[in-house]
């Protein structure tokens, strides 16, 4: 078939495009988006750049250097698992080290083996978080000399490996086998936050020859991370060779690599728990039939997203945990046979269940309960719980015929149905690509359009003095399914953090006051921003999440930990180079006139340059005019105008104020200042009283 010139390609999209653009006149408004939130960490703050492979043993202390900038003057560490962490001081003669700081962790025998977070304050700031691994494997440091098979490292069995790849370079690690003895070997990579594409190939240690199909790429489950089981026949030696896929490597390419007699497991299985339950969670995968389950009991808090479990034999050591996920709705299992309509596995609404694809043909079916004119919300997770499985959707109704089916390249799969009367349906889901088997899992769910709300941060850091406060960057404020209320934002969680404000219905960012108790000691801080609202009636109860920022100090991980998305911290600083504070002149705007803000700076000698001043939050129809804080001086103007199409009442604006200290940049955001607006007043015109007459003079 002869191919289209591009010119008429070109000619016909354009008139697509025109077409499509018309057909909005007269009928449809297009609505411009608000520009995203960007707002960046406080360059005074500190920045950990530890290698992702920092860990230690459980019920071990070790003495860790943790490396980065802005490190001088420490004044806590926050650990988010159960231990202490100390900062160990340097000597009385040392000159501070902003390039680094010691820090003395140690950790109970129980503390949960898998990926924990520590984060540093100092005077001036908080750092980002670094994963800290803790393992039951004994840890070994990597050889500077095991880039060929023949310098391979001797490494024990059991071990955990901290390693890191070179540009071009593959890494080798030689292991004694036994005769029936099965080995895991599992690279942690992009799991925790590492940029690095692993593959992992097995060698016979004499011949120096690669192994036939003993190798791993992007194992199933494991975001492009890679693990091998293997039993061996033969008593021998065996090379582990570990690289980039595209052979890269450099500073921060670092790895984990466990070798030893440890389950592997893709996913928890059932995938969720319904809040306020027990239940006995197994797991998923190759081979891990035969792992005996972990009983969790599902808290009621709604912070609590997800608890991670361990896969472990009774012999043996901790595979790397999974996440089981906690929910509001009922949870169940599927039970087997349901590959037809009249066998389906019942299913509560709202509910979920957790199934898995096993044999070939494999079709599922769930039956539920459908009342007339509501909405039904069908969805199939997989990649979202780290699952390779594709799912395709499709609602029958009591006859059999079919009223819904989810779009195949969509992804999670979903699709909405109406039932037009009560009445039974069943849910029939089977393998987009046919596929079958261990790994093939699930988690469906099936919930009523109501309305709800959902609130995302655009930063998890902050810094302020007692007795004083910050403000904390909302990008999203999501109203989902017809809920257009007002949300209620507010602080949670350390008892000397609070702050609350009220996002109106329509407005979708926002600003949060955070503010710190008088006499709150300097150190690290954890708290959270919990959204509230009326919704049909209810309160119902959210926590902002963070999942760009989480995914950012991760290496850009697909899947982040759903532990980790609603952890803020704060850094109580001592005093801060300079503040700002703005005052209202006058006390209220009215609408359709000019005001101002009155600006108070208060600066330590080493802050004596200009104060820049950059609006973040601006109120709809509000306009400042923003000038600097002049060198040397403490007061300024920031002039305000009103438009009459305001709203009327109380409403925020958030101004950073930046300067130099020491040549460098140090930026603070105050809370939020609210603008009291309100009508224009009228103004009586004024009374022209009637000239009086004098009485004309006789003419003489």
């Amino acid at each position: 078939m002869p191919r289209r010139p591009a010119w008429l390609v070109s000619l016909f999209a354009f008139g697509l495009g025109v077409i499509a653009i018309l057909s909005f006149g007269g009928t449809r408004t297009l609505m411009g988006q608000p520009k995203p939130l960007v707002v960046p960490p406080a360059p005074q703050a500190p920045t950990l750049t530890t290698p992702v492979t920092f860990g230690m043993k459980a019920g071990a202390s070790v003495e860790l250097v943790l490396s980065g900038t802005n490190l001088a003057d420490p004044t806590g560490v926050l650990l988010s698992c159960p231990g202490k962490a100390t900062l160990v001081p340097e000597a009385k003669d040392a000159k501070p080290n902003p390039a680094a700081v010691k820090v003395k962790f140690e950790l109970p025998a129980d503390v949960p083996v898998g990926m924990h977070t520590f984060r540093v304050a100092t005077k001036q700031g908080i750092s980002n978080f670094r994963p800290l691994l803790v393992d039951d494997l004994p840890g070994v440091e990597e050889a500077a000399t095991n880039r060929t098979r023949e310098t391979a490292q001797d490494v024990p069995v059991p071990c955990s490996i901290s390693a890191r790849t070179d540009p071009e370079a593959s890494d080798f690690f030689k292991v004694k086998v036994a005769a029936g003895q099965k080995l895991t070997f599992e690279v942690l990579t992009r799991r925790i936050g590492s940029p690095l594409d692993p593959i992992l190939v097995l060698h016979d240690a004499k011949t120096k020859r690669e192994l036939i199909d003993l190798y791993a790429d992007d194992t199933p489950g494991l975001q492009s991370d890679c693990r091998l089981t293997h039993t061996f026949k033969e008593a021998g030696e065996i090379l582990v060779e570990v690289r980039d896929t595209t052979y890269r490597g450099g500073a921060d390419f670092f790895y984990r690599l466990r070798i030893g007699e440890f389950p592997g497991a893709i996913t928890a299985y059932p995938l969720a728990v319904q809040r306020g339950t027990e239940a006995k969670v197994g797991f998923a995968g190759p081979g891990a039939d035969d792992i005996p389950p972990v009983a969790v009991k599902a808290p009621t808090d709604p912070l609590v997203s997800a608890i991670n479990v361990a896969p472990k034999r009774a012999a043996g050591n901790f595979g790397w945990p999974l996440p089981v996920r906690f929910t509001d709705e009922p949870q169940i299992v599927e039970t087997e046979p349901n590959n037809t309509p009249d066998k389906a596995t019942k299913l509560a609404v709202p509910g979920g269940v957790s199934a898995r694809f096993l044999e070939k043909g494999d079709v599922d079916h769930f039956a539920i309960a459908g009342k007339k004119g509501q909405k039904l919300v069908v969805t199939a997770q997989t990649y979202e719980v780290n699952s390779p499985a594709e799912v395709l959707i499709r609602v029958l109704d009591a006859k059999g015929a079919e009223v819904g089916r989810s779009n195949p390249a969509a992804t999670p799969a979903r699709l909405e149905f109406t039932p037009a009367a009560d009445g039974d349906f069943v849910i029939a889901c089977e393998q987009l690509n046919y596929l079958f088997g261990p790994n093939e899992v699930y988690h469906l769910s099936v919930r009523p359009a109501i309305a709800d709300f959902d609130v995302s941060l655009v930063l998890d850091r902050f810094e302020a003095p007692a007795g004083g406060g910050t403000s904390v960057a909302v990008a999203n404020v999501a109203r989902l399914n017809g809920y257009a209320g007002p949300v209620e934002l507010s602080i949670a969680g350390d008892a000397a953090l609070s702050g609350t404000i009220a996002v109106p219905a329509g407005q979708t960012q926002a600003f949060v006051p955070l503010l710190v108790k008088a006499g709150t000691k300097p150190g690290a801080y954890r708290f959270q921003v919990k959204a509230t609202a009326k919704v049909d009636g209810k309160d119902v109860v959210r926590y902002a999440t963070l999942i760009d920022a989480v995914k950012a100090n991760l290496g850009g991980i697909p899947n982040p930990p759903p532990d980790l998305l609603t952890g803020c911290a704060l850094a109580v600083i001592d005093k801060p180079a300079f503040t700002v504070k703005f005052t209202s002149d006058p006390a209220s705007f009215e609408k359709g006139k000019a005001g101002k803000l009155l600006v108070e700076a208060t600066r330590e000698k080493e802050a004596d340059a200009d104060i820049t001043l950059v609006p973040l939050f601006v109120p709809p129809n509000v306009t400042p005019a923003v000038k600097p804080v002049p060198k040397g001086m403490t007061k300024a103007e920031v002039g305000i105008t009103v438009a009459p199409a305001a709203a009327i009442g109380p409403t925020p604006i958030v101004i950073r104020a930046t300067t130099k200290v020491g040549g460098k940049d140090y930026i603070v955001t105050p809370p939020p200042t609210i603008l009291d607006v309100i009508e224009a007043k009228k103004v009586e015109p004024k009374k022209v009283e009637p000239k009086k007459e004098e009485p004309k003079k006789d003419k003489k």
